[in-house]
């Protein structure tokens, strides 16, 4: 379903407009919450309505492979669409998902096991389903044996929210980097530490045994757009600050260490960098790196320019064994400067 681009990107083989990243599955749930915790009011709804909106986005692509557009068509052949719903759900280590009931136009139920997140993964349900049946919908939960049953159910129309956070796709710059990839699967050699579970539902990163989603690359941008035009300043210092701390642990639990001589300093920057196109997270293209002192990294087609800053953040923190203030400036439309120095 996936190809890993020269310029940062991981897209959708039939449509290289549809980005696509790899994340912790607890990032999402977890900036919620500081979120909310912070502000001391819910913002729920606004991280719900970004991911059924992305998710409506990329299905929709998906549908337009022949046999599953030609299926979408007629309500006796839909139920084959949603047997691929099923398998894009454990492909993505989302859930491990089974039809119970569905009846075309009106409403479905799914029996989950290993849901990555109950509001997000309703939202990622709905999105798939509103691209199968054009029309809106609503979800609800339950919980028997053990597992979760998720309702999904046509209702008139979406609430406001949904439509300011609507995808638009902003145009992605060329590149020249090249991963490696294994000749069997195409994957990247740099994901064979991640382990499918197929029966599961999920995906373990096999080296810190936490688990990994494969989303949409737009749901991050869209909550992150709507939370900073809403609160402002205290909603881009939660994100960047929450990033930061994701991947700092990530590197200390991979036993990363900075420090050192000029040159490993600058040998460790390139090797931390590089993890941004394994992901889907854009390419750094420029370096301006002074150890002791400041960085300043240019980053292509950055799939969230707060996460990258609070990524970048957690580097220099490496490299460097001290916090770093991040600025930016975006030249154009499809890069982002950004400059770090010691607090």
């Amino acid at each position: 379903m996936h190809r890993w681009m020269t310029n940062g990107t991981i897209v959708n083989v039939r449509n290289p407009d549809i980005r696509q990243v790899f994340m912790e599955a607890d990032f999402l749930p977890e900036l919620r919450r500081r979120i909310s915790e912070r502000l001391q009011f819910p913002v729920n709804r606004i991280f719900y309505e970004a991911e059924r909106n992305s998710v409506r986005i990329v299905v929709e692509s998906f549908l337009t492979a022949p046999g599953l557009r030609f299926a979408s068509r007629f309500s006796f052949l839909k139920r084959t669409v949603v047997h691929y719903f099923n398998n894009l759900a454990w492909l993505t280590g989302t859930a491990n998902s089974n039809t119970v009931e569905y009846r075309a136009k009106s409403h479905g139920v799914a029996r989950m096991r290993n849901p990555f997140d109950l509001d997000l993964m309703a939202a990622v349900v709905v999105g798939a389903f509103e691209a199968l049946e054009k029309r809106p919908l609503r979800s609800f939960w339950k919980k028997e044996n053990g597992d979760y049953l998720l309702r999904v159910e046509i209702i008139e129309e979406k609430p406001e929210l949904s439509e300011r956070l609507e995808v638009d796709f902003p145009p992605a710059k060329e590149g020249d980097y090249h991963l490696q990839l294994c000749p069997r699967c195409g994957l990247p050699t740099g994901l064979k530490h991640l382990e499918w579970r197929g029966k599961e539902g999920t995906i373990i990163d096999r080296r810190r045994d936490i688990r990994i989603i494969n989303l949409d690359g737009y749901a991050p941008c869209l909550v992150n757009r709507e939370l900073v035009r809403e609160l402002g300043d205290d909603a881009k210092s939660i994100i960047i600050e929450a990033e930061r701390e994701y991947t700092a642990r990530m590197l200390d639990d991979l036993e990363i260490r900075g420090g050192g001589l000029a040159e490993q300093r600058h040998d460790l920057l390139r090797e931390l960098l590089s993890l941004l196109p394994l992901y889907g997270q854009g390419l750094a293209t420029d370096i301006d790196y002074n150890p002791g002192g400041t960085l300043r990294v240019w980053v292509d087609n950055p799939y969230d320019e707060y996460l990258i800053a609070g990524r970048l953040a957690a580097f220099y923190q490496v490299l460097e064994e001290k916090e770093a203030k991040v600025d930016w400036s975006r030249p154009e439309p499809s890069s982002v400067n950004y400059l770090l120095t010691p607090k």
